[in-house]
């Protein structure tokens, strides 16, 4: 029998039966001592401190009772300050970091795969700064990583392109944001023009929808150079867009999103729409105003070896066309499409040119079916002579002859090329031959004498265009015949391979091209006579001392109209312009 004269009760202390949130139980493992014969409700071990850990710390909660757990809602506190572990929050960014950060990323495009460097900004929300005192689990007020009252905290808004923070306090009173930019991840590019040919940048070759991130915004522009940005339209409708000099509604579907129809908008506008100060210098902004169409001459092209220097229209971005009949420039010119350039009009620079027009006027040429060009100068006189093919055939001569007076140095100046015109039924007329003085009302005025009437003969008039020629051949010029018909007569190949052949033998291949003011069915002579003389045209050797824009290739086409005829013939001053594109998000 046991001699002892009071037995603890044994049972394990309540407080290590007690399961923790996160499922282990107090370090508590000694069994209760309160004496066996004693009613108690709680088993107690006799311990004088809590056991459970600072919610606060890794040090043992303070308190002096040790079932101090068991109570509903316990705090365990160590009795010690604490620093508090909330991260701040206050309105704003905590912390941007100064130095970006940088990662080797490769590049997957329509056209090539290269390695870039890939920059990308880190904005940091910081721990709070304060103090918890002792015998609290919080401290009063809100969490803020600084205890000074006059701490900075950054603007939140974001480049939408880059991705990179503005770098100015909350509430700043600048109405622009600032930041530094870095690759534009977040958007792609969108090109208008042959997907097979995309947008050259900096030496590499970007297509629609391929990722920007290789670029950054505030680098990006001054590669382009001059430029347009491609937005997202945000009119009602196309026909909004007019009158805006700011904005150019596209008409193409364009990716990125084909969808949703996109603008061109000046470099201006594309930095206020998106909230931040335009990165680039003054001197960069006035150059990005300004027309990004370029004079199509050959020496600005890169050669021998040296860059291109480009020649740019001087007026601004979105002008309206100049008219180039009534344009006055002084030095410089205007292009046919209405761009003003301070160079040299290379129309002037290129080779001269005889061109002989050779025109039908037989009886079906009086068929209703083709009419003069309306709102010309002068639809009126050839409305009233003769409303039908042949007025089509003059009215585009007459236009032939204005665009290209136009584009060599004004109405009034003289000309270089030669015109001979000569008009033909069953019989030849010379209206007039070899004629350097005449403006283009007097070339009409002296073929509105005729009208279409008789037969048709396609040898007499091939023949006596090629005698024409030979008779006013010049080295100097480049022979060109212009054969109008509506196609009704027969010829045989033989007449024209003479009239080919004795350009040939004369020193320079004759570039023909008939033009049909019929039905197409009613032209195959006129498409046989092209391309005869295409055929010998391109078994002559060229002539090295010839620019290249006295070449022209022989050609067929049907019905052309106003200044068309003169671009495709004579290579009228046209402004070149590059793919236009730019990064969109």
């Amino acid at each position: 029998m046991c001699a002892a004269a009071v037995h603890a009760c044994g049972q394990p202390c309540d407080l290590s039966t007690l399961m923790l949130a996160d499922g282990s139980t107090p370090p508590c493992r000694n069994t209760c001592g309160i004496p066996s014969d004693v009613d108690h409700d709680q088993h107690h071990c006799g311990a004088r401190l809590c056991s459970f850990p600072c919610q606060l710390c890794k040090r043992l909660c303070a308190n002096t009772d040790h079932l101090h757990g068991l109570q509903d809602d316990a705090i365990h506190l160590c009795g010690e300050e604490h620093s508090c572990s909330k991260l701040c929050t206050a309105d704003g960014i905590c912390e941007i970091e100064t130095a970006p950060q940088s990662i080797e990323a490769t590049f997957t495009g329509r056209h090539e795969t290269f390695q870039y460097t890939k920059y990308s900004q880190v904005a940091k929300r910081l721990r709070c700064s304060k103090v918890i005192p002792p015998g609290m689990v919080a401290h009063k007020g809100l969490h803020n990583h600084s205890l000074d009252k006059k701490v900075v905290h950054f603007c939140r808004e974001r480049c939408e392109h880059c991705g990179y923070y503005c770098t100015l306090p909350l509430g700043h009173p600048q109405q622009e944001h600032e930041t530094r930019h870095g690759s534009m991840s977040s958007s792609r590019w969108a090109v208008d023009g042959p997907d097979d040919m995309g947008l050259e940048v900096e030496g590499r070759r970007f297509s629609s929808n391929d990722e920007g991130a290789p670029m950054m915004c505030n680098l990006v522009c001054q590669a382009l150079g001059r430029h347009v940005h491609i937005g997202y339209c945000r009119a009602p409708d196309a026909s909004a867009c007019r009158g805006n000099n700011e904005v150019q509604h596209i008409v193409r579907r364009l990716l990125p999103d084909p969808d949703r129809t996109k603008d061109y908008v000046t470099h201006n506008l594309f930095w206020r729409r998106a909230g931040f100060k335009d990165p680039y210098s003054r001197e960069e902004q006035a150059n990005f105003a300004k027309c990004d169409a370029m004079c199509s001459g050959p020496e600005h092209t890169a050669a021998a070896g040296n860059a291109a220097q480009p020649s740019y229209c001087t007026l601004p971005l979105f002008h309206p066309p100049m008219d180039p009949n009534n344009a006055q420039v002084g030095l410089g010119y205007v292009s046919n499409d209405g761009h003003l350039f301070s160079c040299r009009n290379p129309v002037i620079m290129q080779q001269a040119f005889h061109v002989i027009f050779v025109a039908d006027r037989s009886g079906s040429m009086s068929c209703g079916d083709r009419h003069p060009l309306p709102n010309t100068p002068a639809s009126d006189r050839i409305t009233r002579r003769s409303n039908n093919r042949f007025g089509a055939v003059l009215s585009s001569l007459y236009s032939f002859w204005s665009a290209r007076a136009a584009a060599v140095a004004g109405p009034q100046a003289a000309r270089r090329d030669s015109y001979s015109v000569i008009l033909f039924d069953h019989t030849i007329t010379n209206v007039v031959v070899n004629d350097f003085a005449s403006s283009p009302d007097q070339l009409l005025d002296a073929a509105l004498r005729y009208g279409a009437d008789g037969g048709t003969n396609f040898t007499a008039a091939v023949q006596r265009g090629q005698l024409v020629m030979e008779q006013h051949w010049s080295t100097e010029r480049t022979p060109v015949m212009v054969f109008l018909s509506d196609g009704e007569c027969r010829i045989a190949d033989q007449t024209v391979q003479d009239l080919c052949r004795s350009a040939v033998r004369l020193g320079k291949a004759l570039s023909f091209h008939a033009v049909s003011f019929g039905p197409d069915g009613s032209s195959p002579s006129l498409r046989r006579m092209a391309q005869i003389a295409l055929d010998i045209q391109n078994n002559t050797p060229r002539d090295p001392l010839a620019p290249p824009a006295a070449t022209v290739a022989s050609s067929y086409t049907q019905a052309l109209d106003t200044v068309q005829l003169a671009e495709t013939f004579l290579g009228i001053a046209e402004s070149l312009r590059k793919p236009r594109g730019s990064l969109i998000h």
